[in-house]
């Protein structure tokens, strides 16, 4: 891989000179690139900046998040399926790119592959003659948008997963998504590989080592070279990595050089990452390997009715992009079709606004028309040239200045509080760190400062009123240059009420001074004539509310809480309590844990937590929520729950399952009973978890039915 590399390098390097372009004299000699280098697709893929993620397969008809592989064909069965409605909302969104799972790990292919029965050709869809793959595929090339494919390399289904076998399958099932379906823009790999499944209709665990068993190096030529434009995604890329989580956060600083760890010190493979460095990247990486934050509209990747409340509003939205665009990263945004097979209202509503949001911050660049002026400039670049938003054409500092100044005179005094920073990637990211002043009574002024800036970076200041600012850049060992700076302004956007519950257990709504906040509770969107929130509700038996703040004639976006049942009451009767104070689990504050890891070490699952819950309920659900502090250690991925009348007699299990995609996606779970259980008892068993050997919990509680 490294002399693949440093070919790669050299062949960059080649492109960077054939793409320069002198303003002043061709003799001029091109700017020589600077470290790692990104490649022609991922140039024209850090320039998209934000895309979209489709799942969607038979888990949309299950409700499941990881399907086990022995759902039927047939449960495929969208009732008024759209792909074009689909591809449009999203474009008008703002995404420049779609990729569709056309392989989730429960094996259900949504092409009619030759090397599966586990695909469309099998269901009763479209009398087994529809193609999803095609259909988006099309509907993206009708709107102008770009397209990708999530190909899960874990397949729960296939008789042969965990052989060499299967593997020949896989790179096959690769092959006839690379030939058929027209240019692809991203080929995406999942790092969960291996575990519980239904391999060919055996109920079975079957395990691989992730380092070796795919042969990526293998995988990727095959991709690199029938899809040369595509970038290649995993956890540690090659093309473009994880950015660890999957809240669509970014660090700052997020460097695009990268160097994964692994034990022959080349590349790791998918799932085989042992670097902490994922969210921020590595300052002198090895690698071009820029970071993706993917993240899902909803609570879940998949469309789950029960979240059709739970959809992120508008301005969440914006605080993404801040924290992914604005940090460096592309934002990839899951938004996924429902049963009927088109976008659910709620999310087109949400899209929408956060569309409106995004054209509103870019109304007007304030830059524009400004005079600029550099305290060096290199032949053959020109300082004005930051303000046309081009990567190919940029300002560079003269050849050995390794800072620089860029003095930006605007037209006339204005009003922002966002600046746009981007460098030429294409000659490797060379600044280390900078700072911005503003002009204030003469005087320029420090107002925000930062260190990575790469394809492009936003950074939020004050409200600042000024007619000139001030970029100074510190580099490396290399001359810094810029391609972009402007100037905007963050529309202000009224937050939306937050619902907590207090210490007694009543419901309250929290939002800044001056607002009315305004509720239902019959699930109807609250209005101007819906009842005021004056003080915190008794509602024990939990519910639905919808709340929103009002001030004058402006009005916040409408948050939406599932409420469980009170515990303010409930009591622990049964639990491990060396390490800590069960009672953490039912104290309604997720940032107090119930754990089992003593100060002698570590106590293993399975852990059981036995609960009075004080009166008969009828329990349609039990919640579980794991720790939310960033950790994933003690976290459940197997579970039990009883249910009882007497705290003696529990009788067979009421629900028993996985938590699927807990460890990357550790949100508030719900485990829906078959048919509503009456009981004043709750007993919850933590049969194994994803890291470490100790259970953590950091809240319990259930849903009563209605």
């Amino acid at each position: 891989m490294t002399n693949n590399s440093t070919l790669l390098c050299s062949m960059l390097a080649g492109i960077a000179a054939l793409a320069w372009s002198s303003p002043a004299s061709m003799d001029v000699e091109a700017p020589r690139p600077y470290g790692a280098v990104p490649s022609p697709a991922q140039l024209a893929w850090n320039d998209m900046e934000m895309h979209g993620f489709v799942h969607f397969t038979t888990n949309t008809f299950t409700g499941r998040e990881w399907g086990f592989g022995d759902e039927s064909p047939d449960m495929f069965n969208p009732t008024d399926y759209d792909p074009e409605q689909i591809v449009k909302v999203m474009a008008d969104g703002g995404m420049k790119g779609i990729i569709l799972t056309a392989k989730h790990h429960d094996g259900f292919c949504l092409w009619p592959t030759k090397t599966t029965k586990h695909s469309v050709a099998s269901s009763s869809w479209k009398h087994g003659k529809g193609d999803v793959v095609r259909d988006f595929a099309n509907a993206c090339k009708k709107y102008g948008l770009k397209f990708g494919i999530y190909l899960s390399p874990w397949d729960r289904n296939h008789p042969a997963y965990g052989t060499p076998e299967y593997i020949k399958v896989y790179r096959e099932q690769l092959r006839e998504l690379l030939t058929n379906y027209g240019p692809l823009f991203e080929v995406w790999h999942d790092g969960a590989n291996g575990g519980d499944g239904y391999y060919g209709g055996k109920r079975e665990k079957r395990s691989i080592d992730r380092s070796t068993y795919y042969d990526w190096p293998k995988t990727w030529e095959l991709v690199h070279r029938l899809q040369p434009g595509a970038v290649i995604f995993s956890d540690v890329g090659p093309g473009c990595r994880w950015v660890g989580n999957e809240s669509g956060f970014a660090n700052y600083p997020c460097w695009a050089t990268y160097e994964p760890k692994s034990p022959d010190a080349s590349l790791a493979a998918p799932g085989h990452c042992t670097s902490g460095n994922l969210p921020s990247g590595d300052v002198n990486g090895k690698f071009w390997i820029p970071a993706e934050a993917d993240v899902s509209i909803r609570p879940g990747w998949f469309w789950h009715e029960s979240e059709n409340a739970r959809v992120r509003t508008p301005e969440n939205l914006m605080e993404l992009y801040f924290c992914s665009v604005g940090r460096g990263a592309n934002l990839n945004l899951n938004v996924p079709p429902d049963r009927r097979g088109r976008i659910h209202e709620n999310d087109e509503v949400a899209l929408k606004g956060f569309a409106a949001l995004l054209k509103k911050l870019y109304s007007r660049n304030f830059a524009a028309g400004a005079v600029v002026s550099a305290d060096s400039t290199r032949p053959g670049t020109d300082a004005s040239r930051v303000l046309d938003r081009k990567r190919t054409t940029f300002w560079m500092a003269a050849d050995g200045h390794k800072t620089g100044t860029v003095t930006l005179n605007l037209p006339e005094e204005a009003e922002f509080d966002v600046i746009r920073l981007a460098e030429p990637i294409q000659l490797g990211q060379r600044i280390r760190k900078f700072s911005v002043s503003v002009l204030e009574d003469g005087q320029f002024v420090p107002w925000v400062d930062g260190s990575s800036i790469g394809g492009h970076t936003l950074r939020q200041g004050k409200l600042v009123k000024t007619k000139a600012v001030r970029v100074s850049i510190d580099a490396a060992d290399a001359e810094p240059a810029l391609s972009e700076i402007s100037l905007w302004k963050r529309p202000v956007v009224m937050k939306a009420p937050e619902v907590v519950r207090n210490a007694e257990g009543k419901v309250e709504l929290k939002s800044p001074s001056g607002m009315t906040l305004r509720y239902t509770l019959d699930g109807t969107e609250p209005g101007t004539l819906s009842p005021e929130y004056k003080e915190p509700l008794n509602l024990p038996l939990g519910g639905k509310i919808a709340a929103r703040a009002f001030r004058g004639e402006e009005m916040s976006s409408v948050v939406t809480e599932e409420l469980p049942v009170s515990t303010a009451d409930w009591k622990v009767i049964a639990a491990e309590q060396a390490a800590s104070d069960p009672k953490a689990a039912i104290d309604g504050n997720p940032r107090t844990l119930w754990h089992t890891h003593a100060g002698s070490g570590e106590i293993a699952p399975p852990q059981a937590i036995d609960i009075d819950m004080g009166a008969d309920i009828p329990v349609s659900a039990v919640y579980y929520t794991p720790r939310q502090d960033g950790t994933t250690r003690g976290i459940v991925s197997h579970y039990e729950v009883y249910l009882s009348n007497d705290g003696k007699n529990w009788g067979r299990p009421a629900a028993t399952g996985e938590f699927s995609n807990i460890k990357a996606n550790p949100i508030r779970q719900k485990i829906a009973m078959k048919h509503p259980v009456k009981a004043r008892y709750m007993r919850f068993v933590a049969k194994s978890v994803v890291d470490g050997n100790h259970v953590v919990v950091a809240e319990l509680g259930v849903e009563a039915a209605r």
